[in-house]
């Protein structure tokens, strides 16, 4: 499998303090079945979470080597979470942002309450640079949630959507597995990823609860689909194909499904 969203890269963000968590982290990886992850430290303009590229890359060349010592067949490649701002543009204009893989995809992350005014014009002024966009666990914002046909909005101006393994199985509240596993259902997901922080977060009993689930809610070949196959076509900047859906839900149960915070 492919990650295309993990916080491994030691002492940038939230992630591990040291490059033996990081460590730790990469023998996880390897222990699910995962070859490749896209180190995605957070990029949040007006913070002290503001990392340079330059520094993520050597992070990454860091930790390569260390995963190489180490002989863990795991190759971690390049990437940023960039929190929605008005600033992404001038940002991607100047050159502080790195793609996933180095590819013209921008992993992007929504609020997790409301989005900022004009995020609408932020996500086309980046397609509109002939960027990609992948927007981060859409499933864990209110805003989103609380507003019928934004998801279908979203998808139809190009954005596509990355959903986290563990809002399947209720790790982030029962509210966003529903949400979650709606969007699974409607073949709303285009890319799964861990979103890890710490090893913990890869733990295989959790990971293959999600799996069980999605394999009863899309089956094997969608869950393929979204798990190994769009990830590498994203890393290799390439176009991502959408699940072949049987009997999505009722129209009713659908627009009902998606007031999850009320």
């Amino acid at each position: 499998m492919i990650d295309v969203h993990c916080h491994i890269l030691p002492g940038i963000d939230d992630g591990p303090r040291a490059i033996e968590e990081s460590l730790e982290m990469a023998r996880a990886f390897c222990a699910n079945g995962y070859r490749v992850a896209a180190a995605t430290p957070h990029m949040i303009p007006g913070t002290g979470w503001m990392p340079s590229a330059a520094r993520v890359r050597n992070k990454i060349k860091e930790l390569n080597l260390a995963i190489a010592r180490e002989e863990l067949d795991l190759r971690i490649v390049s990437g940023m979470e960039v929190a929605l701002d008005p600033r992404i543009p001038e940002l991607l204009d100047e050159g502080h942002l790195l793609g996933l893989g180095d590819a013209a995809w921008i992993l992007i992350e929504p609020p997790f309450l409301h989005m900022p005014s004009g995020w609408e014009q932020i996500i086309f002024s980046v397609l509109a640079r002939g960027f990609s966009v992948l927007l981060a666990h859409p499933e864990r914002c209110q805003h989103l949630a609380d507003t019928p046909g934004a998801i279908e909005r979203l998808m139809a101006s190009g954005v596509h959507l990355q959903a986290n393994w563990g809002s399947i199985i209720g790790q982030y509240g029962r509210k966003v597995a529903r949400m979650a596993n709606a969007m699974a259902e409607n073949g709303w997901i285009h890319c799964l990823a861990t979103d890890s922080h710490r090893a913990r977060g890869l733990d295989p009993a959790a990971l293959k609860m999600a799996r069980d689930r999605l394999i009863d809610l899309i089956g094997e070949d969608n869950l393929a689909l979204i798990a190994c196959d769009n990830p590498g076509r994203v890393l290799n900047g390439g176009t991502l194909a959408a699940m072949e859906v049987k009997g999505t839900m009722a129209g009713a149960n659908k627009v009902r499904g998606w007031r999850f915070w009320k």
